[in-house]
């Protein structure tokens, strides 16, 4: 498999932030996707509101990842929380035009701009 999640919790021992981050290498498709899916799983778990996705790292996505993304999308906004992400390489972001999701989720640059612009929301 190629593909991996690294989590950033973005807290310290003293203060734990709210948003989390998600950090997505390689091909996500299906069968990567449960992968993905159990990272989110646990972010839920913890009551994680505000979430970013950062996709620079990520060369593939099929409909199962989007379908992984929107899942996100509607869990978080049960939660009065969201789901942005962040550095949509031109592969992706065109996956994102072609489904017509591009206007479905905040995107920034990077991930630090999201997760600045998601903090002071």
């Amino acid at each position: 498999m190629n593909f991996t999640v690294h989590v950033d919790a973005g807290s310290d021992a003293a203060r734990p932030s709210p948003v989390r981050t998600l950090v997505l290498t390689g091909e996500l498709d299906h069968g990567s996707a449960p992968h993905l899916q159990r990272a989110l799983e646990e972010a839920y778990a913890e009551q994680c509101h505000q979430l970013v996705i950062d996709v620079t790292g990520l060369s593939f996505c099929d409909s199962t990842g989007i379908s992984v993304f929107l899942g996100a999308r509607r869990a978080l906004a049960a939660r009065k929380g969201s789901v942005a992400l962040a550095g949509l390489n031109s592969r992706i972001e065109r996956i994102f035009r072609l489904t017509g999701l591009a206007s479905a989720f905040s995107t920034y640059p990077t991930a630090d701009e999201a997760r600045a612009a998601i903090s002071a929301s």
